[in-house]
Protein backbone atom coordinates (compact mmCIF):
# COMPACT_ATOMS: atom_id res chain seq x y z
CA UNK A 1 0.00 0.00 0.00
CA UNK A 2 3.05 2.35 0.31
CA UNK A 3 6.11 3.40 -1.55
CA UNK A 4 9.39 5.56 -0.78
CA UNK A 5 10.17 7.68 -3.11
CA UNK A 6 12.88 10.62 -2.83
CA UNK A 7 14.95 11.25 -0.20
CA UNK A 8 16.23 14.95 -0.90
CA UNK A 9 19.69 16.21 0.52
CA UNK A 10 20.82 13.03 2.13
CA UNK A 11 24.10 14.56 3.29
CA UNK A 12 22.10 16.37 5.27
CA UNK A 13 18.88 14.50 6.09
CA UNK A 14 16.51 16.78 4.99
CA UNK A 15 12.44 16.37 5.36
CA UNK A 16 11.56 12.34 3.96
CA UNK A 17 8.27 12.29 1.94
CA UNK A 18 6.17 9.02 1.49
CA UNK A 19 3.62 9.16 -0.98
CA UNK A 20 0.73 6.69 -0.15
CA UNK A 21 -0.69 5.20 -3.32
CA UNK A 22 -4.11 3.02 -2.95
CA UNK A 23 -6.66 1.65 -4.89
CA UNK A 24 -10.23 2.69 -4.39
CA UNK A 25 -11.65 -0.01 -2.36
CA UNK A 26 -15.51 -1.35 -1.99
CA UNK A 27 -15.72 -0.06 1.63
CA UNK A 28 -13.55 2.24 1.99
CA UNK A 29 -15.08 4.07 4.80
CA UNK A 30 -14.66 1.43 6.72
CA UNK A 31 -10.94 1.74 6.36
CA UNK A 32 -10.48 5.65 7.04
CA UNK A 33 -9.09 5.09 10.67
CA UNK A 34 -7.03 2.42 9.16
CA UNK A 35 -5.13 4.94 7.11
CA UNK A 36 -5.09 7.61 9.60
CA UNK A 37 -3.29 5.21 12.31
CA UNK A 38 -0.91 4.10 9.43
CA UNK A 39 0.10 7.82 8.50
CA UNK A 40 0.78 8.02 12.19
CA UNK A 41 2.38 5.52 13.06
CA UNK A 42 4.65 6.19 9.65
CA UNK A 43 5.70 9.26 11.21
CA UNK A 44 7.30 8.10 14.54
CA UNK A 45 8.94 5.40 13.11
CA UNK A 46 10.58 7.31 10.91
CA UNK A 47 11.38 9.84 13.50
CA UNK A 48 12.86 7.01 15.46
CA UNK A 49 15.22 5.99 12.76
CA UNK A 50 16.55 9.59 12.30
CA UNK A 51 16.83 10.27 16.05
CA UNK A 52 20.49 9.94 16.27
CA UNK A 53 21.26 11.98 13.48
CA UNK A 54 22.51 15.62 13.13
CA UNK A 55 19.92 18.01 12.63
CA UNK A 56 19.11 18.92 9.26
CA UNK A 57 19.26 22.21 7.86
CA UNK A 58 15.94 24.28 7.61
CA UNK A 59 13.44 23.19 4.83
CA UNK A 60 11.91 25.02 1.82
CA UNK A 61 9.96 24.24 -0.78
CA UNK A 62 6.53 22.56 -0.46
CA UNK A 63 5.68 20.46 2.41
CA UNK A 64 9.00 21.04 4.00
CA UNK A 65 8.27 24.18 5.88
CA UNK A 66 6.78 22.37 9.20
CA UNK A 67 9.52 20.41 10.19
CA UNK A 68 9.47 19.83 14.03
CA UNK A 69 12.94 20.30 16.03
CA UNK A 70 14.43 23.39 14.44
CA UNK A 71 16.62 24.09 17.81
CA UNK A 72 20.00 22.57 17.35
CA UNK A 73 19.20 20.12 20.20
CA UNK A 74 15.92 19.05 18.77
CA UNK A 75 16.05 15.84 17.24
CA UNK A 76 15.39 15.70 13.55
CA UNK A 77 11.84 14.46 12.00
CA UNK A 78 10.74 13.73 8.46
CA UNK A 79 6.99 15.28 7.44
CA UNK A 80 5.46 12.48 5.67
CA UNK A 81 3.05 14.04 3.07
CA UNK A 82 0.36 11.49 1.94
CA UNK A 83 -1.66 13.96 0.04
CA UNK A 84 1.24 15.52 -1.68
CA UNK A 85 1.95 14.32 -5.98
CA UNK A 86 5.52 13.66 -4.69
CA UNK A 87 6.95 10.66 -6.83
CA UNK A 88 10.20 9.74 -9.27
CA UNK A 89 9.57 10.94 -12.47
CA UNK A 90 10.99 9.25 -15.21
CA UNK A 91 13.60 9.93 -17.70
CA UNK A 92 12.06 10.57 -21.11
CA UNK A 93 15.03 11.61 -22.87
CA UNK A 94 16.71 8.34 -22.00
CA UNK A 95 13.95 6.29 -22.68
CA UNK A 96 13.53 7.12 -26.22
CA UNK A 97 16.75 7.89 -27.20
CA UNK A 98 17.67 6.61 -30.55
CA UNK A 99 19.46 3.13 -29.34
CA UNK A 100 16.73 0.52 -29.85
CA UNK A 101 17.57 -3.13 -29.51
CA UNK A 102 16.69 -4.88 -32.36
CA UNK A 103 15.49 -8.43 -31.65
CA UNK A 104 14.74 -9.80 -35.55
CA UNK A 105 16.80 -11.77 -36.73
CA UNK A 106 18.49 -11.12 -40.48
CA UNK A 107 16.60 -12.49 -43.64
CA UNK A 108 17.71 -15.84 -44.52
CA UNK A 109 18.54 -16.34 -47.95
CA UNK A 110 16.58 -19.54 -49.47
CA UNK A 111 18.98 -21.98 -50.72
CA UNK A 112 19.88 -21.04 -55.10
CA UNK A 113 18.03 -23.45 -57.17
CA UNK A 114 21.18 -25.00 -58.60
CA UNK A 115 21.94 -26.37 -55.26
CA UNK A 116 23.00 -29.94 -54.55
CA UNK A 117 21.33 -31.83 -52.33
CA UNK A 118 24.57 -31.61 -50.23
CA UNK A 119 24.53 -27.84 -50.48
CA UNK A 120 21.10 -28.14 -49.26
CA UNK A 121 21.97 -30.09 -46.42
CA UNK A 122 25.28 -27.49 -45.61
CA UNK A 123 22.87 -24.48 -45.58
CA UNK A 124 20.27 -25.81 -43.00
CA UNK A 125 23.94 -26.75 -41.12
CA UNK A 126 24.85 -23.38 -41.37
CA UNK A 127 21.72 -22.09 -40.44
CA UNK A 128 22.07 -23.51 -36.92
CA UNK A 129 25.58 -22.62 -36.39
CA UNK A 130 24.85 -19.70 -37.28
CA UNK A 131 21.89 -18.94 -35.37
CA UNK A 132 23.60 -20.44 -31.81
CA UNK A 133 26.64 -18.57 -32.49
CA UNK A 134 26.69 -15.33 -35.15
CA UNK A 135 23.13 -14.40 -36.04
CA UNK A 136 24.61 -11.51 -38.37
CA UNK A 137 26.19 -13.97 -40.35
CA UNK A 138 22.86 -15.44 -41.63
CA UNK A 139 22.70 -13.62 -44.85
CA UNK A 140 25.80 -14.58 -45.95
CA UNK A 141 25.17 -18.73 -45.89
CA UNK A 142 24.53 -18.90 -49.46
CA UNK A 143 27.87 -17.61 -50.40
CA UNK A 144 29.65 -19.46 -47.86
CA UNK A 145 27.97 -22.79 -49.25
CA UNK A 146 29.41 -21.43 -52.67
CA UNK A 147 32.56 -21.06 -51.38
CA UNK A 148 33.45 -23.92 -49.62
CA UNK A 149 31.61 -26.74 -50.95
CA UNK A 150 33.18 -29.94 -52.01
CA UNK A 151 37.22 -30.75 -51.14
CA UNK A 152 37.34 -27.24 -49.02
CA UNK A 153 34.45 -28.16 -46.70
CA UNK A 154 37.21 -29.36 -44.24
CA UNK A 155 38.92 -26.20 -44.34
CA UNK A 156 35.45 -24.31 -43.13
CA UNK A 157 34.87 -26.34 -40.16
CA UNK A 158 38.26 -26.12 -39.23
CA UNK A 159 38.46 -22.42 -39.32
CA UNK A 160 34.70 -22.29 -37.79
CA UNK A 161 35.92 -25.06 -34.61
CA UNK A 162 39.38 -22.46 -33.78
CA UNK A 163 36.73 -19.20 -34.07
CA UNK A 164 34.18 -20.12 -32.35
CA UNK A 165 36.18 -22.51 -29.55
CA UNK A 166 34.47 -25.45 -30.48
CA UNK A 167 35.52 -29.06 -28.99
CA UNK A 168 37.58 -31.26 -32.13
CA UNK A 169 34.42 -33.66 -31.42
CA UNK A 170 31.76 -31.34 -32.02
CA UNK A 171 33.51 -30.33 -35.54
CA UNK A 172 33.90 -33.65 -36.26
CA UNK A 173 29.95 -33.80 -35.91
CA UNK A 174 29.85 -30.99 -37.61
CA UNK A 175 31.54 -32.60 -40.65
CA UNK A 176 30.62 -35.50 -40.68
CA UNK A 177 27.06 -34.44 -41.34
CA UNK A 178 27.38 -31.88 -43.96
CA UNK A 179 30.33 -34.45 -46.10
CA UNK A 180 30.23 -33.97 -49.63
CA UNK A 181 30.94 -37.59 -50.70
CA UNK A 182 31.57 -36.81 -53.91
CA UNK A 183 35.11 -35.32 -52.64
CA UNK A 184 38.01 -37.49 -52.75
CA UNK A 185 38.72 -36.15 -48.90
CA UNK A 186 40.49 -39.61 -48.13
CA UNK A 187 43.50 -38.12 -50.24
CA UNK A 188 46.14 -35.45 -48.86
CA UNK A 189 47.82 -34.41 -52.12
CA UNK A 190 46.24 -31.60 -54.32
CA UNK A 191 47.27 -32.93 -57.60
CA UNK A 192 45.86 -35.90 -57.30
CA UNK A 193 42.56 -34.92 -55.89
CA UNK A 194 42.54 -32.38 -58.73
CA UNK A 195 42.95 -35.47 -61.08
CA UNK A 196 40.24 -37.46 -59.50
CA UNK A 197 37.75 -35.00 -59.41
CA UNK A 198 37.90 -34.87 -63.33
CA UNK A 199 38.15 -38.34 -63.58
CA UNK A 200 34.61 -38.89 -61.51
CA UNK A 201 33.72 -35.65 -63.81
CA UNK A 202 34.20 -37.64 -67.12
CA UNK A 203 32.98 -40.54 -65.56
CA UNK A 204 29.28 -38.82 -64.83
CA UNK A 205 29.37 -37.40 -68.24
CA UNK A 206 29.96 -40.53 -70.09
CA UNK A 207 27.02 -42.37 -67.72
CA UNK A 208 24.76 -39.04 -69.02
CA UNK A 209 25.46 -39.21 -72.51
CA UNK A 210 24.51 -43.21 -72.51
CA UNK A 211 21.53 -43.44 -70.47
CA UNK A 212 20.03 -39.83 -71.68
CA UNK A 213 20.34 -38.37 -68.66
CA UNK A 214 20.47 -34.33 -68.44
CA UNK A 215 23.48 -33.18 -66.66
CA UNK A 216 22.08 -32.42 -63.16
CA UNK A 217 20.22 -35.92 -62.85
CA UNK A 218 22.35 -37.95 -60.34
CA UNK A 219 24.21 -40.93 -61.94
CA UNK A 220 23.97 -44.36 -60.24
CA UNK A 221 26.80 -45.00 -57.98
CA UNK A 222 26.96 -48.68 -59.41
CA UNK A 223 27.13 -47.67 -62.68
CA UNK A 224 29.98 -45.11 -62.18
CA UNK A 225 31.80 -47.91 -60.78
CA UNK A 226 31.09 -50.15 -63.83
CA UNK A 227 32.65 -47.38 -65.80
CA UNK A 228 35.43 -46.88 -63.24
CA UNK A 229 36.45 -50.25 -64.09
CA UNK A 230 36.25 -49.84 -68.05
CA UNK A 231 38.19 -46.78 -67.67
CA UNK A 232 40.80 -48.49 -65.63
CA UNK A 233 41.17 -50.69 -67.55
CA UNK A 234 41.76 -48.54 -70.54
CA UNK A 235 44.44 -46.74 -69.06
CA UNK A 236 45.99 -49.50 -66.16
CA UNK A 237 44.96 -46.92 -63.40
CA UNK A 238 42.59 -47.38 -60.53
CA UNK A 239 42.05 -44.56 -58.74
CA UNK A 240 38.60 -43.39 -59.41
CA UNK A 241 37.84 -46.99 -58.67
CA UNK A 242 39.09 -47.25 -55.36
CA UNK A 243 37.68 -43.66 -54.64
CA UNK A 244 34.47 -44.84 -55.56
CA UNK A 245 34.73 -48.47 -53.31
CA UNK A 246 35.42 -46.84 -50.29
CA UNK A 247 32.20 -45.12 -50.40
CA UNK A 248 30.55 -48.12 -50.18
CA UNK A 249 29.66 -51.13 -52.58
CA UNK A 250 25.83 -51.81 -53.28
CA UNK A 251 25.14 -55.51 -52.06
CA UNK A 252 22.58 -55.65 -55.05
CA UNK A 253 25.06 -54.44 -57.60
CA UNK A 254 26.36 -57.56 -57.45
CA UNK A 255 30.22 -56.15 -58.11
CA UNK A 256 31.76 -56.51 -54.45
CA UNK A 257 33.10 -59.99 -55.07
CA UNK A 258 35.38 -58.91 -58.38
CA UNK A 259 35.88 -55.08 -56.71
CA UNK A 260 37.22 -56.55 -53.68
CA UNK A 261 39.76 -59.21 -55.64
CA UNK A 262 40.85 -56.06 -57.78
CA UNK A 263 41.59 -53.99 -54.55
CA UNK A 264 43.18 -56.48 -52.84
CA UNK A 265 45.59 -57.17 -55.96
CA UNK A 266 44.14 -60.80 -56.35
CA UNK A 267 42.81 -59.00 -59.90
CA UNK A 268 45.41 -55.98 -61.19
CA UNK A 269 43.67 -53.41 -62.90
CA UNK A 270 46.99 -52.95 -65.15
CA UNK A 271 46.18 -56.45 -66.74
CA UNK A 272 42.26 -56.62 -66.99
CA UNK A 273 42.75 -58.13 -70.56
CA UNK A 274 44.40 -61.17 -68.86
CA UNK A 275 41.91 -61.59 -65.79
CA UNK A 276 40.12 -64.94 -66.91
CA UNK A 277 43.73 -66.43 -67.50
CA UNK A 278 45.05 -65.21 -64.58
CA UNK A 279 41.63 -66.72 -61.93
CA UNK A 280 42.09 -70.43 -64.24
CA UNK A 281 45.65 -70.19 -63.48
CA UNK A 282 45.11 -69.51 -59.67
CA UNK A 283 41.84 -71.75 -58.86
CA UNK A 284 44.19 -74.46 -60.68
CA UNK A 285 47.03 -73.78 -58.71
CA UNK A 286 45.18 -73.93 -55.30
CA UNK A 287 43.27 -77.09 -56.35
CA UNK A 288 46.83 -78.77 -56.78
CA UNK A 289 48.01 -77.57 -53.22
CA UNK A 290 44.65 -78.33 -51.64
CA UNK A 291 45.50 -82.37 -53.22
CA UNK A 292 48.78 -82.49 -52.10
CA UNK A 293 48.11 -82.08 -48.20
CA UNK A 294 44.43 -82.67 -47.66
CA UNK A 295 41.76 -85.52 -48.22
CA UNK A 296 38.29 -83.77 -48.04
CA UNK A 297 35.41 -86.80 -47.72
CA UNK A 298 32.39 -86.26 -49.57
CA UNK A 299 30.74 -85.57 -45.80
CA UNK A 300 33.01 -82.55 -46.24
CA UNK A 301 34.68 -83.80 -43.51
CA UNK A 302 38.71 -82.78 -43.77
CA UNK A 303 41.56 -84.62 -42.66
CA UNK A 304 45.38 -84.53 -43.18
CA UNK A 305 46.93 -86.56 -45.52
CA UNK A 306 49.00 -89.59 -44.24
CA UNK A 307 52.07 -88.79 -45.80
CA UNK A 308 51.76 -85.19 -45.11
CA UNK A 309 55.40 -84.46 -43.43
CA UNK A 310 55.66 -84.05 -39.50
CA UNK A 311 52.45 -85.76 -39.88
CA UNK A 312 51.45 -85.13 -35.82
CA UNK A 313 52.12 -81.67 -36.18
CA UNK A 314 49.42 -81.26 -39.16
CA UNK A 315 47.06 -83.22 -37.47
CA UNK A 316 46.96 -80.86 -34.57
CA UNK A 317 47.15 -77.98 -36.69
CA UNK A 318 44.16 -79.63 -38.23
CA UNK A 319 42.12 -79.87 -34.95
CA UNK A 320 43.07 -76.18 -34.05
CA UNK A 321 41.52 -75.06 -37.25
CA UNK A 322 38.75 -77.19 -37.03
CA UNK A 323 37.97 -76.02 -32.74
CA UNK A 324 38.00 -72.39 -33.97
CA UNK A 325 36.02 -72.79 -37.77
CA UNK A 326 33.05 -74.24 -35.48
CA UNK A 327 32.69 -71.44 -33.52
CA UNK A 328 32.69 -69.09 -35.90
CA UNK A 329 29.53 -66.94 -36.69
CA UNK A 330 27.62 -70.35 -35.51
CA UNK A 331 24.49 -67.29 -35.03
CA UNK A 332 24.25 -67.23 -39.31
CA UNK A 333 23.56 -70.48 -41.21
CA UNK A 334 25.24 -69.99 -43.99
CA UNK A 335 28.29 -70.48 -42.04
CA UNK A 336 26.73 -73.78 -40.02
CA UNK A 337 26.59 -75.46 -43.32
CA UNK A 338 28.97 -79.02 -43.41
CA UNK A 339 30.26 -77.18 -47.29
CA UNK A 340 31.43 -73.51 -45.95
CA UNK A 341 32.92 -75.17 -42.63
CA UNK A 342 34.79 -77.73 -44.87
CA UNK A 343 36.13 -74.59 -46.96
CA UNK A 344 36.98 -72.64 -44.62
CA UNK A 345 38.95 -75.67 -42.98
CA UNK A 346 40.92 -76.36 -46.08
CA UNK A 347 42.01 -73.12 -47.29
CA UNK A 348 43.35 -72.21 -43.79
CA UNK A 349 45.16 -75.54 -43.34
CA UNK A 350 46.99 -74.69 -46.81
CA UNK A 351 47.40 -71.30 -46.41
CA UNK A 352 49.29 -72.36 -42.54
CA UNK A 353 51.35 -74.80 -44.67
CA UNK A 354 52.57 -72.62 -47.36
CA UNK A 355 53.34 -69.65 -44.80
CA UNK A 356 55.20 -71.82 -42.22
CA UNK A 357 56.17 -68.14 -40.97
CA UNK A 358 52.80 -66.88 -39.90
CA UNK A 359 51.41 -70.33 -39.49
CA UNK A 360 47.49 -70.18 -38.63
CA UNK A 361 46.42 -68.05 -35.90
CA UNK A 362 43.16 -67.91 -33.63
CA UNK A 363 41.09 -64.88 -35.51
CA UNK A 364 42.24 -65.94 -38.80
CA UNK A 365 39.05 -68.05 -39.08
CA UNK A 366 37.10 -64.90 -38.68
CA UNK A 367 38.92 -63.24 -41.53
CA UNK A 368 37.95 -65.50 -43.63
CA UNK A 369 34.97 -66.17 -42.96
CA UNK A 370 34.26 -62.58 -44.21
CA UNK A 371 35.95 -63.28 -47.82
CA UNK A 372 34.21 -66.46 -48.04
CA UNK A 373 30.84 -65.11 -47.80
CA UNK A 374 31.67 -62.25 -50.16
CA UNK A 375 32.82 -64.97 -52.97
CA UNK A 376 30.24 -66.95 -52.52
CA UNK A 377 28.77 -66.15 -55.42
CA UNK A 378 30.11 -68.14 -57.32
CA UNK A 379 30.39 -71.16 -55.34
CA UNK A 380 32.03 -73.74 -57.10
CA UNK A 381 35.52 -71.18 -57.15
CA UNK A 382 34.58 -69.62 -53.71
CA UNK A 383 37.28 -71.60 -51.65
CA UNK A 384 40.41 -70.86 -54.45
CA UNK A 385 39.19 -67.59 -55.09
CA UNK A 386 39.22 -66.86 -51.20
CA UNK A 387 42.55 -68.41 -50.51
CA UNK A 388 44.29 -65.99 -52.79
CA UNK A 389 42.03 -63.50 -51.42
CA UNK A 390 43.00 -64.07 -47.92
CA UNK A 391 46.96 -64.45 -48.99
CA UNK A 392 46.65 -61.25 -50.18
CA UNK A 393 45.51 -60.01 -47.23
CA UNK A 394 47.52 -61.28 -45.03
CA UNK A 395 50.62 -59.65 -46.56
CA UNK A 396 49.43 -56.32 -45.37
CA UNK A 397 47.70 -57.41 -41.90
CA UNK A 398 50.04 -60.45 -40.65
CA UNK A 399 51.46 -58.04 -38.36
CA UNK A 400 48.86 -58.80 -35.85
CA UNK A 401 48.95 -62.10 -35.57
CA UNK A 402 52.78 -63.14 -35.57
CA UNK A 403 54.95 -63.17 -32.88
CA UNK A 404 58.11 -62.73 -34.20
CA UNK A 405 56.92 -58.84 -35.46
CA UNK A 406 55.88 -57.51 -32.01
CA UNK A 407 58.47 -55.37 -31.95
CA UNK A 408 57.68 -53.45 -35.22
CA UNK A 409 56.81 -49.91 -34.42
CA UNK A 410 54.59 -50.40 -37.85
CA UNK A 411 51.46 -52.51 -38.51
CA UNK A 412 49.01 -53.92 -35.64
CA UNK A 413 51.02 -51.42 -33.10
CA UNK A 414 51.16 -48.93 -34.92
CA UNK A 415 47.29 -48.92 -35.38
CA UNK A 416 46.42 -49.49 -31.98
CA UNK A 417 48.82 -47.01 -30.97
CA UNK A 418 47.14 -44.38 -33.79
CA UNK A 419 43.72 -44.84 -31.86
CA UNK A 420 44.79 -43.75 -28.20
CA UNK A 421 46.42 -40.68 -29.71
CA UNK A 422 43.99 -39.80 -32.04
CA UNK A 423 41.29 -40.00 -28.68
CA UNK A 424 43.21 -37.65 -27.22
CA UNK A 425 43.64 -35.03 -30.12
CA UNK A 426 39.85 -35.06 -30.38
CA UNK A 427 38.28 -35.63 -27.19
CA UNK A 428 40.83 -34.52 -24.38
CA UNK A 429 38.20 -35.00 -21.69
CA UNK A 430 36.88 -38.24 -22.40
CA UNK A 431 40.76 -39.66 -22.88
CA UNK A 432 41.19 -38.15 -19.19
CA UNK A 433 38.36 -40.00 -18.06
CA UNK A 434 39.32 -43.31 -19.06
CA UNK A 435 42.80 -43.06 -17.89
CA UNK A 436 41.19 -41.97 -14.86
CA UNK A 437 39.39 -45.64 -14.63
CA UNK A 438 42.24 -46.93 -15.53
CA UNK A 439 40.66 -48.97 -18.89
CA UNK A 440 42.19 -47.48 -22.28
CA UNK A 441 40.63 -48.25 -25.01
CA UNK A 442 43.39 -50.15 -26.93
CA UNK A 443 42.05 -52.91 -24.81
CA UNK A 444 39.08 -53.20 -27.71
CA UNK A 445 41.24 -51.42 -30.25
CA UNK A 446 43.43 -54.06 -30.91
CA UNK A 447 40.83 -56.69 -31.47
CA UNK A 448 39.21 -54.39 -33.74
CA UNK A 449 42.28 -53.09 -36.15
CA UNK A 450 43.76 -56.75 -35.75
CA UNK A 451 40.29 -58.63 -36.86
CA UNK A 452 39.01 -55.64 -39.06
CA UNK A 453 35.60 -55.36 -36.98
CA UNK A 454 35.19 -59.25 -38.28
CA UNK A 455 33.65 -60.10 -34.96
CA UNK A 456 32.51 -56.87 -33.54
CA UNK A 457 29.94 -55.52 -36.35
CA UNK A 458 27.05 -57.23 -37.95
CA UNK A 459 28.03 -59.00 -41.10
CA UNK A 460 25.78 -56.42 -43.58
CA UNK A 461 27.62 -53.63 -41.88
CA UNK A 462 31.26 -55.81 -41.95
CA UNK A 463 31.24 -56.31 -45.45
CA UNK A 464 30.49 -52.10 -46.03
CA UNK A 465 33.02 -51.57 -43.82
CA UNK A 466 35.66 -53.79 -45.51
CA UNK A 467 34.69 -51.68 -48.77
CA UNK A 468 36.60 -48.93 -47.25
CA UNK A 469 39.05 -50.60 -45.24
CA UNK A 470 40.66 -52.72 -48.55
CA UNK A 471 40.01 -49.19 -50.70
CA UNK A 472 41.87 -46.62 -48.53
CA UNK A 473 44.87 -45.21 -50.41
CA UNK A 474 46.22 -45.09 -47.06
CA UNK A 475 45.94 -49.09 -46.61
CA UNK A 476 44.04 -49.97 -43.27
CA UNK A 477 44.41 -46.85 -41.79
CA UNK A 478 41.20 -46.29 -41.87
CA UNK A 479 39.95 -48.67 -39.20
CA UNK A 480 41.87 -46.60 -36.98
CA UNK A 481 39.03 -43.65 -37.79
CA UNK A 482 36.42 -46.16 -37.55
CA UNK A 483 37.68 -47.43 -33.96
CA UNK A 484 38.14 -43.61 -32.82
CA UNK A 485 34.70 -42.54 -34.04
CA UNK A 486 32.82 -46.06 -32.26
CA UNK A 487 34.72 -44.65 -28.83
CA UNK A 488 33.26 -40.81 -29.43
CA UNK A 489 30.29 -42.28 -30.94
CA UNK A 490 29.30 -43.99 -26.97
CA UNK A 491 31.07 -41.05 -25.61
CA UNK A 492 28.39 -39.81 -23.18
CA UNK A 493 27.95 -43.69 -22.32
CA UNK A 494 31.31 -43.63 -21.31
CA UNK A 495 31.55 -40.18 -19.23
CA UNK A 496 28.13 -41.20 -17.16
CA UNK A 497 30.15 -44.23 -16.21
CA UNK A 498 32.55 -44.59 -13.53
CA UNK A 499 32.62 -48.40 -13.13
CA UNK A 500 35.92 -50.64 -15.02
CA UNK A 501 33.61 -53.16 -15.80
CA UNK A 502 30.52 -50.45 -16.85
CA UNK A 503 33.11 -48.70 -19.58
CA UNK A 504 34.38 -52.53 -20.52
CA UNK A 505 30.97 -53.63 -21.65
CA UNK A 506 29.88 -49.96 -23.18
CA UNK A 507 33.39 -50.17 -25.04
CA UNK A 508 32.60 -53.94 -26.15
CA UNK A 509 29.43 -53.11 -27.68
CA UNK A 510 30.31 -49.77 -28.85
CA UNK A 511 30.45 -50.56 -32.64
CA UNK A 512 27.41 -53.00 -32.90
CA UNK A 513 24.99 -50.88 -30.62
CA UNK A 514 26.20 -47.75 -33.16
CA UNK A 515 24.02 -45.97 -35.51
CA UNK A 516 26.01 -47.57 -38.21
CA UNK A 517 25.45 -44.52 -41.03
CA UNK A 518 26.43 -42.10 -38.36
CA UNK A 519 29.39 -44.24 -37.11
CA UNK A 520 31.00 -44.70 -40.71
CA UNK A 521 30.46 -40.58 -41.86
CA UNK A 522 31.80 -39.87 -38.35
CA UNK A 523 35.18 -41.81 -39.60
CA UNK A 524 35.29 -40.45 -43.07
CA UNK A 525 35.22 -36.92 -40.94
CA UNK A 526 37.98 -37.82 -39.10
CA UNK A 527 39.37 -38.92 -42.22
CA UNK A 528 38.96 -35.88 -43.84
CA UNK A 529 39.97 -33.66 -41.01
CA UNK A 530 43.70 -36.05 -40.81
CA UNK A 531 44.58 -35.70 -44.56
CA UNK A 532 43.78 -32.05 -45.36
CA UNK A 533 46.60 -29.49 -45.86
CA UNK A 534 46.80 -27.94 -42.08
CA UNK A 535 46.30 -24.65 -42.79
CA UNK A 536 45.21 -23.58 -40.39
CA UNK A 537 46.36 -26.68 -38.00
CA UNK A 538 43.63 -28.48 -36.25
CA UNK A 539 42.55 -30.38 -34.28
CA UNK A 540 45.73 -28.69 -32.33
CA UNK A 541 48.40 -31.28 -31.26
CA UNK A 542 50.46 -30.56 -28.24
CA UNK A 543 54.10 -31.39 -29.22
CA UNK A 544 54.30 -33.76 -26.25
CA UNK A 545 51.28 -35.34 -26.48
CA UNK A 546 52.89 -39.21 -27.50
CA UNK A 547 51.40 -42.78 -27.70
CA UNK A 548 54.11 -44.58 -26.11
CA UNK A 549 53.81 -44.21 -22.53
CA UNK A 550 50.21 -44.72 -22.22
CA UNK A 551 50.47 -47.49 -24.77
CA UNK A 552 53.39 -49.17 -23.28
CA UNK A 553 51.66 -49.12 -19.95
CA UNK A 554 48.67 -50.80 -21.49
CA UNK A 555 50.95 -53.30 -22.75
CA UNK A 556 52.48 -54.33 -19.51
CA UNK A 557 48.86 -54.77 -17.43
CA UNK A 558 46.61 -55.89 -20.32
CA UNK A 559 46.56 -58.99 -19.26
CA UNK A 560 45.43 -58.56 -15.81
CA UNK A 561 43.31 -55.83 -16.91
CA UNK A 562 41.49 -58.33 -18.50
CA UNK A 563 41.04 -60.19 -15.25
CA UNK A 564 39.81 -57.17 -13.43
CA UNK A 565 36.54 -56.50 -16.26
CA UNK A 566 35.14 -59.68 -15.80
CA UNK A 567 35.30 -62.71 -16.38
CA UNK A 568 33.07 -62.57 -19.34
CA UNK A 569 35.09 -59.76 -21.19
CA UNK A 570 38.30 -61.29 -20.17
CA UNK A 571 37.41 -64.31 -21.91
CA UNK A 572 36.12 -62.58 -24.86
CA UNK A 573 40.22 -60.61 -25.31
CA UNK A 574 41.84 -63.49 -24.39
CA UNK A 575 40.24 -65.85 -26.99
CA UNK A 576 39.72 -63.17 -29.59
CA UNK A 577 43.26 -61.55 -29.34
CA UNK A 578 45.91 -63.62 -30.60
CA UNK A 579 48.84 -64.27 -30.26
CA UNK A 580 48.25 -63.30 -26.51
CA UNK A 581 48.90 -60.24 -25.07
CA UNK A 582 51.09 -61.13 -22.12
CA UNK A 583 54.28 -62.43 -24.59
CA UNK A 584 53.82 -59.02 -26.35
CA UNK A 585 53.55 -56.92 -23.68
CA UNK A 586 57.75 -56.83 -23.42
CA UNK A 587 57.86 -55.46 -26.93
CA UNK A 588 55.26 -52.32 -26.40
CA UNK A 589 58.00 -50.12 -25.29
CA UNK A 590 59.57 -50.49 -28.64
CA UNK A 591 56.41 -48.53 -30.45
CA UNK A 592 57.47 -45.43 -31.83
CA UNK A 593 55.41 -42.33 -31.09
CA UNK A 594 52.94 -40.49 -33.40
Amino acid sequence: LAQAVTAKNCCGLAPIRLRLFSRPMADADDDEDFFKKFEEDSETFFDSLLSDSSPPPAASGAGGADARGTGSDASPTACFDLADDDHIALDTDAVHSEFHEDYRLPEIPEPQPDFTKEDVVLHEVLHQFYLRHRADNLANINAIVKKYRGPALTHLWAQLALKYNLKPWEAVELLADTLYLGAPFEYDDPERVQRLEARIQELREASESVEGKDASAEVDHAELLRRSISFGARDGTEGAFRMLCFRGISESCGLRPQAWKVLLGYLPMALHSEWNSIQAEKRALYATYKDELLLVREDHQVEAKADVSFSLEAQELLQEIRNDVDRTRRDFEYFRRPATRGALIALLFVYARLNPGVRYVQGMNEVAAILFYVMSAEPDTAEADVFWCFSELMVEIKEGFMQAMDNSSEGIYGLVGAVTHLIKVYDPQLARHLQRCDLPPVVFAFRWCTLLFAQDATLPDVMRLWDSFIADPKRFEFVVFVSVAAVLGCREELLHADKQFQLAEVLQDAPKRADFEKMLRRAWAICAFERRTQTPPFPMRRASLQVVDDFSEWAQTAAAKAQEVGAEVARGIQENIAPAVAVRAAQASEVASV
